[in-house]
This record gives C-alpha cells, structure tokens and sequence, in this order.
C-alpha cells in the first residue's frame, strides 16, 4: 500500500487494497456507536461519527485500518442517554447487537485481518461487545480483538479542570454535554447548532434504572448536563489525550503480530 491516494478508510478502499492491508497484518478498527438523540443542538449520528473520527486521527499516527461503523446500539437509558422515549433514537435489543457485531467479526476474519479492535462510543453498549468477540476469539484463536468499551482517557484532576473548570458532573451526565459538544465542534462543525446549546439537568439522579421510563431521569431537551463550557479547542484536547491512549494500546497490544512496519498513507482530504 504504497499509492498516496489510498484511503486508510474500509469503505473507501477497494478490495485489493483491503487484501493488501490485511497480509500485512494492519489492524483494523471498528467505530461502534449508535443512532441517539444528543439534544436539540447535536445530530444523532453524533455517537458513530466522534469514534470514526478519533481513529481517523490516529491512523495518521500509526498504521491502521478505520472500518465499517456501527451506527446502531443497544438501548438508550434515561439516566445516561436520555432514554428511548426520544424521536430519532433507534436501539437494537442485545441479543440483536451481539449478533450483528458476532457477524461483522467473523466477515472482517474472512477479509484476512487478524489484529481487530472493538472501539466504542455508546455508554449502553458497554457489555455487549466483549461477548462477541469472546465468541469469535474462542472458535479462532489466530486473531487477537482488543475491546475497548470505554474510549475516554484518564481525566486525571488536571485534565477535569481544564474540560469542567465549574466541577465534573461525572461521565454518565456527559451526554450531549460538554466532552460530545466539544468533539462535535472539532470535527463536524457545521452540525452542531450552536444557537440551540442551553444548560439541561435531570430532576432525579440516581444508580439504578426504572421502568416504565422515569422521565425526572431524564431531561426535556435530552442534555443531561451543561454544554455551555463546550468549545472546538476543547475539542482538539480531547481528541490528543485519546488518540495518545489509543496510540498506546495498539502499540501494546499489536507490536509483536506483524513481521515490518507498515505506514497507511492518510486521506489526503479529511471529511467535512
């Protein structure tokens, strides 16, 4: 894969070249998301469009292949994504999930690739993804999948102050809120409506859920906390300290699988 103008992206690429990736042994990975409301000043591809995005920038850091997105999860709860009683949110039940992920992992083996990475954005997804690929990994012991359920990096007391300077509400209000705003703002500013960003909380904050839907769970808007502090520099930070984790992990993880170094040429032009 020497040609400048090849796309470091699968639905980009043409079969040879998916063939060329995976004899080399680039891993590939998969931006797991959802279709979910995000307020009224976020569209609801937001949860497959900030993980597509933070692994296109980091196959400009190291060789990797960004596959196919999911742009389907497993339910929206109101405590932590507003709920499914939202318009635009459309869920998989988890039996569906699995399956659907079980799938694309067995046809990503069939394309060669042996080094997959599981990448996800969607809070309520974490869970149904390791059984998957447990599944696949145990009737194919050549590959090696590493799961990321939770692709936010260490926000360590420093890091909060910088992304919450008024106090950090904890990542389950982050919905909507200042980290997706902000990440939105970066990559895919024209989406965001920043006329319509107002401050949203839930009348009840508790660690379990109820159902029938307790809409004091959730909020009107569908913003589970401010993003009023959100901002496209923000944003940049943000996408550094993952792609930096994320960096780090592939080296971990798949430093010992390939024979030579392969450099994926980036994108010469990245999406708008």
């Amino acid at each position: 894969m020497t040609n400048p103008s090849v796309s470091n992206l699968f639905r980009d690429m043409t079969w040879d070249e998916i063939a060329a990736a995976s004899r080399a042994n680039i891993p590939i990975a998969i931006p797991i998301g959802s279709t979910e409301q995000h307020g009224h000043h976020l569209p609801v591809c937001t949860d497959w469009v900030i993980p597509e995005r933070i692994l296109q920038e980091a196959s400009r850091q190291s060789a990797l292949i960004v596959g196919p997105f999911i742009p389907f999860g497993y339910r929206s709860r109101p405590g932590s994504g507003g709920g499914q009683h939202f318009p635009g949110t459309i869920s998989l039940r988890a039996t569906t999930f699995i399956s659907l992920l079980e799938d694309v992992l067995n046809e990503i083996k069939r394309c060669g690739f042996r080094n997959i990475v599981l990448y996800n954005w969607h809070y309520e997804n974490s869970g149904f993804i390791y059984e998957p690929a447990y599944l696949v990994a145990e009737q194919n012991p050549e590959l090696k999948i590493v799961v990321i359920e939770d692709a936010n990096p260490d926000f360590t007391p420093d890091r909060q102050k910088v992304i919450w300077p008024d106090g950090f509400p904890g990542l389950a209000l982050e919905h909507a809120a200042v980290i997706e705003t902000s990440l939105m703002m970066y990559h895919h500013p024209s989406a965001v409506r920043q006329d319509r960003i107002v401050a949203d909380a839930p009348q009840r904050v508790v660690n379990h859920d109820v159902l029938p839907i307790d809409t004091r769970m959730s909020t009107a808007s569908g913003v589970l906390s401010s993003p009023l502090a959100a901002s496209a520099e923000k944003g940049r930070l943000l996408t550094e300290w993952m792609v930096e984790r994320l960096i780090r992990i592939l080296g971990e993880e798949f430093a010992d699988r390939s024979g030579r170094v392969v450099r994926v040429p980036s994108q010469s032009a990245s999406m708008s």
